[in-house]
């Protein structure tokens, strides 16, 4: 078996992960993990390092990073996979949010972490894509976007606190856009949302159980609408997500897709995997690739 390759982030976890680099490394030599490293520069430049790591013939990829750098990293498994050239993804956890590995149970202990990739047990998942863009955990548009947005601008708070904090500050202005839906063939016309959420895993935003149901081999996306409600009724649903308690509440709807159009004639802000893709996006289409992603985990 070929060394595997570990792409580090040093941005990742709001900057923190170029220090914890070494813990990384430190981590991986403690179980006598064999492997290379190198450095992600820019934004995408993962997508190109994974891409042609695989088609060099690295079998196991591993994104020492958090969700974003993750999602690179899938980008360019997924497109090495186009060609007819199959690698395994890993994950080191370094992140602010760390959702995917988290949902598949990957600890943020890197020692444990290490260990997981040591063992090679691999399993398959479902992944999905966004207007061509590949996701492993994902995609939110409308306010969940905006939350985004907003924790992309501070740098001295990680985990669910940054979330919250963002929120508050994503609620104050964002308006409610009127967007038409079609849901595998079922059309839902002039809905006013606060935000469309669609996952494969069950985590999001740094630990909320947004798809408390959601299995990512189940070859379905999992999905989130809620409709536009005013700022108090906000703060009374954001103390039930973290526990999936959201559920069942009048102003959400929950449901599986795999396939999903949504367009709307004022611009929508779209992330997938914590990634802000536009921030003007008029018409999203997502849709589910099942059993495509092979995971260390």
């Amino acid at each position: 078996m070929s060394k595997a390759l570990v792409i580090f982030n040093p941005h990742a976890g709001r900057g923190r992960g170029a220090k914890r680099a070494e813990s990384v490394v430190a981590a991986l030599h403690a179980v006598d993990f064999e492997f290379d490293s190198v450095v992600s520069e820019t934004r995408g430049h993962a997508i190109e390092l994974a891409q042609r790591a695989a088609e060099s013939g690295r079998e196991l990829i591993v994104a020492a990073g958090g969700d974003g750098t993750l999602n690179e990293v899938v980008n360019g498994v997924m497109q090495a996979r186009q060609h007819g050239v199959p690698a395994r993804l890993g994950v080191m956890p370094i992140g602010s949010g760390n959702d995917f590995a988290g949902s598949l149970g990957i600890t943020t202990d890197l020692r444990q972490a290490a260990e997981i990739l040591k063992r090679d047990h691999v399993r398959r998942v479902d992944a999905g894509m966004v207007n061509g863009r590949y996701f492993a955990n994902n995609v939110g548009m409308g306010l969940e976007a905006q939350v985004d947005i907003e924790a992309h601008k501070m740098t001295w708070v990680s985990g669910q606190a940054l979330y919250l904090i963002a929120i508050f500050r994503a609620i104050r202005s964002f308006p409610h856009p009127v967007v038409q839906i079609e849901r595998d063939g079922q059309q839902i016309n002039d809905k006013s949302i606060l935000m469309i959420t669609a996952g494969n895993n069950r985590r999001i935003g740094g630990g909320f159980l947004v798809f408390p149901d959601a299995v990512p081999d189940d070859g379905l996306l999992d999905l989130c609408v809620v409709d536009a409600i005013p700022r108090r009724e906000i703060l009374r649903l954001l103390p039930k997500l973290p526990k999936g308690k959201h559920v069942g509440e009048p102003a959400v709807e929950m449901s599986r897709f795999t396939h999903l159009v949504v367009e709307s004639e004022s611009p929508l802000p779209v992330h997938a995997d914590g990634e802000i893709l536009w921030t003007d996006a008029r018409r999203v289409e997502i849709e589910v690739l099942p059993d495509r992603l092979d995971v260390v985990a």
